[in-house]
């Protein structure tokens, strides 16, 4: 797999096109009409459940595809055609790297335009604030093209600016969801709309890693060489010289200092105030291991205690609201998870570092946004009752500042710096 990365993207993009397509031609006279949500009790079933999850992206094409009954058939088709082309694309590029070039040109309009494509559908859904994710899909991109150019070192403040954005970005559009609960959105259209976009956004930026791969191996975006060969002859040197923009980008990534700064007079005080002094043995790690299983083991409690209400007996599938709380603790369960495994890596081995961070900041996001919709939007819908919620936000705050403040010695990506 490692090998033929490029190839099982295509194939992965193949398939999710004509699903697409499929889905298109199959749902254009419901497309084309007026919508009708399935009424609850009429939902016996899996198959039932799997429709329900689809009705609200048949609402969400109504308005840009609804105009006419051939208009999302057309599209569909295009969708399947373009599906059918990606696993032809994936044969040529096992077999030859002779169209290589055109590939990459390919994947970068491609990635373009689902996300152009993303945001036009959340536009339907979160109105003007799906410009903040337009906003940090760009930053993405660009960060995703240029990162040979950007200091490894600096690869920590690279994450925070691309995940600052995106926690903006889902804090506005998951509000702007939540406050049309009760005047026509459902849970379940809530999981559907988050659940589709995730994929989308997803499956772009498998399609932005293929034009990157690709790009890299043709020595296109590679990172020029800081010194020149001296059997270059010197008219070469010139012109590489008059080419070379003297900017210098990494210089503004050095922020963090002021917090390590800031980190050490806060400690320092504090072991004055209390007149400890620390032992040599003590790791913030041991911290962030107690206060994480703390955390994974509430949210296990709450995922089990749902698991009883969902499973009990029979599967109870017209309980759609028990069904979006069930798949919404999985996922935090799971994130909670990989955050024990980041944390207990990063110990043993010192590596894993910046995926700690990462997930930390987005289970935190996560809360903060949760307890925010509770309090201030009156909606019903939190996964987690008020109390815990508050302790969830709580104890991940602390886990969250020591993930972004704390020293790192180690190597991510064969890529070391000292925090």
């Amino acid at each position: 797999m490692k090998f033929n990365t490029e190839i099982i993207a295509s194939y992965l993009l193949g398939v999710f096109f004509m699903i697409q397509g499929l889905f298109l031609i199959i749902n254009a006279g419901r497309i084309s009409s007026q919508n009708e949500s399935i009424e609850i009790d009429k939902i016996k079933n899996i198959i039932d459940l799997i429709n329900v999850f689809f009705i609200e992206l048949t609402n969400i094409l109504e308005p840009i595809l609804g105009s006419h009954f051939l208009i999302p058939v057309v599209v569909g088709v295009l969708f399947i055609l373009l599906g059918a082309w990606m696993f032809k694309a994936a044969r040529v590029m096992k077999i030859t790297t002779r169209y290589d070039r055109r590939f990459i040109i390919f994947f970068f309009s491609l990635t373009g335009v689902m996300f152009i494509w993303t945001t036009v559908l959340m536009f339907q859904v979160y109105g003007y604030t799906s410009i903040l994710f337009l906003i940090a899909f760009i930053i993405h991109l660009l960060y995703n093209i240029f990162n040979e150019y950007l200091d490894h070192r600096f690869r920590k403040e690279q994450y925070l600016i691309i995940m600052f954005f995106y926690m903006i970005a889902y804090f506005f559009t998951q509000n702007a969801v939540y406050s049309d609960i009760g005047r026509g959105i459902t849970p379940t259209d809530v999981l559907s709309i988050n659940m589709y976009f995730s994929i989308t956004w997803m499956l772009a930026l498998l399609s932005l890693s293929v034009g990157v791969f690709l790009s890299k191996a043709e020595n296109i975006l590679k990172k020029p060489v800081s010194e020149m060969n001296e059997q270059e002859y010197s008219r070469v040197k010139e012109l590489r010289r008059a080419r070379k923009i003297n900017v210098d980008v990494n210089k503004y990534f050095d922020f963090t200092k002021y917090l390590y700064q800031f980190r050490k007079r806060v400690v320092d005080k504090l072991f004055t105030f209390f007149e400890i002094t620390p032992k040599h043995w003590f790791r913030i790690n041991y911290v962030e291991l107690t206060l994480g299983l703390v955390m994974l083991l509430m949210i296990f409690l709450e995922f089990n205690n749902r698991n009883g209400v969902v499973f009990e007996g029979l599967f109870k599938i017209s309980n759609v609201q028990y069904i979006y709380e069930w798949v919404n603790l999985a996922i935090t369960f799971i994130l909670a998870f990989l955050y024990m495994y980041f944390t207990i890596m990063n110990t043993l081995k010192n590596k894993y570092y910046h995926r700690q961070m990462i997930i930390i900041v987005a289970l935190f996001i996560k809360f903060s946004t949760s307890l925010f919709i509770t309090i201030f939007r009156a909606v019903e819908l939190s996964i987690f009752i008020l109390p815990l919620n508050i302790f969830l936000v709580v104890l991940t705050l602390p886990l969250m500042l020591i993930s972004i403040f704390k020293s790192f010695n180690g190597s991510e990506n064969n890529d070391s710096k000292k925090a």
